[in-house]
């Protein structure tokens, strides 16, 4: 099997996941991250992940880097950028410093949209977009539980010369036991998972509570339909049309996520800037531009706009 140097920017749930299965699989991986604590024990004593897979790797102490600086002068062959979508315009400018031309770049990301952000740095031909259907939360410094995996996930290009790239890492990440499609039309699994994203991430951010709880409780549930229902319509407006029973399917979808705690939820309770403006708050744009209103997401925006606010020390 050929072995690939691969670089993941951002060793969070998301990330880890993919650096240990790729890791596991053989190829040479460098993981980057600012979490030091984090990094020190995965250059310690590798990187574990437990749930709905085990998996431990040990990491080349010359492969665990502390910043994208660190990237100077290293051959990659690609690189996942699996950092917050807010942070983006902050990052890449720093990457393009950095690194050796040649090198393809993977947006595995929340968020619509964000491989464009990619693209104007390093061009549409070097850029992917993977849409993953895991997730998982971070329990302790090198160690990630992986909720769940609903296979598969799905990888695409956004030009026509990438499609090579783009079958060729679906392959290697499939045979990494992370099963994976290519796909012709990746922007209608981008809106399928900010679809899901939408309906469940903020309403858990705002009640602290796990998605299997607001799936479980009758008023939340609700809402995560008529969240869908609203995103449907404002896909649909534009462009994008799923079959007849895709509010069923999305609805079993998050009835299978468990226990999970969003990213979202996460970054609320750390005082981290959210990617509401990357999930609702395009829903929200994207209906303005074909006159559908939508209520519903729009005050899930202002709501999680207002818990990112730094609380108010009175006297």
């Amino acid at each position: 099997m050929t072995k690939y140097k691969f670089g993941i920017i951002g060793a969070g749930p998301v990330g880890s996941i993919m650096a240990a299965h790729l890791a596991k699989a053989g190829h040479d991986v460098t993981l980057i991250d600012i979490l030091q604590a984090h990094m020190d024990e995965i250059k310690r004593n590798g990187l574990s992940i437990t749930g709905v897979k085990v998996i431990k790797v040990p990491f080349q102490k010359s492969n665990i880097c502390y910043g994208i600086d660190e990237l100077s002068g290293k051959e990659l062959d690609y690189i996942f950028i699996s950092v917050k979508a807010s942070v983006l315009p902050q990052i890449l400018p720093i990457l393009k410093q950095v690194v050796q031309p040649g090198i393809t770049y993977i947006s595995l990301q929340n968020g619509l949209d964000n491989e464009g952000l990619i693209a104007d740095v390093f061009g549409k031909k070097n850029t992917l977009r993977i849409v993953v259907n895991y997730a998982g939360n971070l329990i302790d410094n090198g160690k990630i539980r992986m909720s769940f995996f609903n296979p598969p996930n799905y990888i695409g290009m956004m030009d026509p010369q990438a499609e090579k790239k783009a079958k060729e890492l679906a392959d290697i990440i499939t045979k990494a036991d992370l099963e994976t499609t290519f796909t012709n039309d990746i922007k209608r699994y981008e809106w399928e998972k900010i679809i899901l994203n939408a309906a469940l991430s903020p309403v858990c951010a705002l009640t602290r509570r796990t998605m299997k709880q607001m799936m479980e409780f009758k008023d939340t549930r609700s809402l995560a339909e008529a969240i869908l229902r609203e995103s449907i319509e404002v896909a649909a407006a534009n462009g994008i049309h799923y079959e007849p029973n895709f509010l069923k399917f999305c609805m079993s979808y998050l009835d299978k996520a468990g226990h999970h705690r969003t990213s979202m939820h996460v970054d609320i309770e750390k005082n981290n800037p959210t990617e509401i403006s990357f999930i609702n708050d395009k829903i929200v744009k994207y209906g303005k531009k074909k006159g559908i209103p939508t209520p519903i997401n729009s005050t899930i925006v202002s709501l999680i706009r207002g818990s990112e606010l730094p609380e108010y020390i009175g006297a």
